[in-house]
């Protein structure tokens, strides 16, 4: 029976490339280098091939075992030899480091990343931007949006926007993870990847290699745009009026949507192409098409009383969501819509655009089903598949700047059997239970209603989900006692 356990450890050894000894490590910077200068100046790396410096690099590893063996000769003196082997390895770390940063001016044409090398770069934000570019996401738009996710989503962590706010960062790694490996496994109906392969018409390895990996680390780039408008008027707004209780204030409320006034309803046509009616209506209504100029324009007046200012409460006609932004913006990203209808080659990237347009609609959609929309169906299995490792955030509402993220999460795993495909979510973290006061039963509907959308049709496996809520004794059993579960079958 194939059993794994699917967390954030399992996702940073599938999809980073370091390294466990250092000799390989050490192999693995000469081979980078010697690559990139080959592709880049093929004679300089003859010449550089015969610098002493170089070579003796490539023999660190040896001098080290050398060392070693002489350390051993000196016995067991205390801590001593630990000690040593320790300050062996720091030394080798901080030159290894010293000599790439002082050669980046000379090395800054070359394709690597110094960090990645040197061992800096291993959260799950930084390898998300690292993954994008290795897997052919090329447009600058994109890799710098990427790239400054975080911060936005620093700012929407701070402020109480009513729905408490996830990661979506490293949720996007998670589920681009998770996704490459199960399109790699048989089901029942060959390998996943050709499955969807047949019923898309795309390259079995284009779309394992290439558009699957977009699907899953784009998927959710529109969140911060579609969560501004409420972020700013919730929490600045009325952080201003707690601030001047005893001031006449008037405002216009801040409000952000996409612009029509350009050429994005063509991409948007692009995206809209063969859906459904019902479809089509949403992803109008998802991104406030020609709506905008409907907004009253009429100032909130708010003038002192013994109490205060009362807590503003914003509703905007528009309701942003963040899955057919996040399409939009990748095409945006490909060219111009001529260009993208025009060549073969962003087939894929349409099939993609429109997965990631559908993935977040509560509606019923004849779009779910496998068989016509496979790409759609798999991103949203996924999506809601990963549920570990997602920070609980806690309302303190003595600001409205102070919504606390708690480290702790409801799941630090889940656990796949791949031969019954089943997949059971134990929930066991009683701080985190107690921190969010958890309800499993409306966890559990929640969870029923999101994957009731699906419909796997003929070509998908039977698929289980077994939801748990576990009570951890303090004795050595740490199985747990059962309170509650839940199954729900796809």
């Amino acid at each position: 029976m194939k059993e794994y356990r699917i967390n954030d450890k399992w996702i940073l050894d599938r999809v980073s490339s370091q390294s466990t000894s250092f000799s390989q490590w050490i192999e693995n910077i000469m081979k980078t280098v010697e690559q990139s200068l080959k592709e880049v100046n093929p004679e300089q790396l003859e010449e550089i091939k015969k610098d002493k410096k170089f070579s003796s690099l490539k023999d660190i590893d040896k001098e080290l075992a050398n060392a070693k063996r002489e350390i051993a000769k000196m016995g067991n003196v205390g801590g001593l030899r630990n000690k040593m082997g320790s300050n062996i390895s720091n030394w080798v770390m901080k030159t290894i480091d010293r000599e790439l940063e002082e050669s980046r001016s000379e090395l800054e044409d070359l394709d690597f990343d110094i960090g990645m090398i040197t061992g800096k770069r291993k959260n799950l934000s930084s390898a998300l931007y690292d993954v994008s570019k290795d897997r052919g996401i090329e447009s600058k738009g994109l890799l710098y949006l990427i790239k400054a996710l975080p911060d936005l989503e620093a700012f929407l962590y701070s402020t109480s926007v009513r729905k408490y706010y996830r990661d979506h960062t490293e949720h996007a790694l998670r589920v681009a993870v998770l996704g490459d490996f199960l399109l790699e496994q048989d089901l029942g109906h060959g390998t996943l990847s050709g499955v969807i392969s047949d019923l898309t018409g795309l390259d079995k390895n284009l779309l394992k290699d290439k558009y699957w990996w977009v699907t899953g680390l784009i998927h959710d780039i529109g969140y911060p745009l579609g969560k501004m408008t409420t972020a700013v008027n919730f929490s600045l707004v009325n952080q201003l009026l707690k601030c001047y209780p005893t001031l006449d204030l008037e405002f216009l409320p801040f409000e952000i949507s996409l612009s029509w006034k350009g050429n994005q309803e063509e991409y948007l046509n692009i995206i809209e192409d063969g859906l459904s009616k019902n479809a089509r209506a949403l992803i109008r209504e998802g991104v406030g098409f020609n709506k905008y100029n409907k907004i009253s324009q009429k100032p909130h007046v708010y003038l002192r009383t013994e109490d205060g200012h009362p807590e503003f409460n914003y509703q905007s006609i528009l309701n942003l969501d963040h899955g057919v932004i996040s399409a939009l913006s990748l095409l945006n990203g490909l060219g111009t819509p001529d260009e993208i209808k025009n060549n073969d080659e962003y087939e894929g990237y349409i099939i993609t655009a429109k997965a990631i347009a559908l993935h977040n609609f509560k509606a019923q959609l004849k779009e779910y089903t496998f068989d016509s929309h496979p790409l759609a169906f798999f991103l949203m299995l996924i999506d809601e598949l990963q549920e570990w490792g997602r920070p609980i955030p806690i309302q303190v509402r003595d600001t409205y700047f102070t919504t606390e993220i708690k480290k702790v999460t409801l799941l630090d795993d889940i656990l796949l059997n791949l031969d019954e495909f089943s997949w059971l979510m134990q929930f066991k973290n009683n701080r985190a239970k107690n921190l969010m006061e958890f309800d499993f039963n409306s966890f559990s509907k929640e969870k029923e209603k999101s994957f009731g959308r699906l419909d796997r049709g003929e070509s998908f496996s039977k698929t289980t989900i077994n939801l748990q809520d576990l009570k951890i004794g303090k004795s050595k059993d740490r199985k747990g006692e059962i309170l509650n579960q839940s199954t729900i079958v796809i």
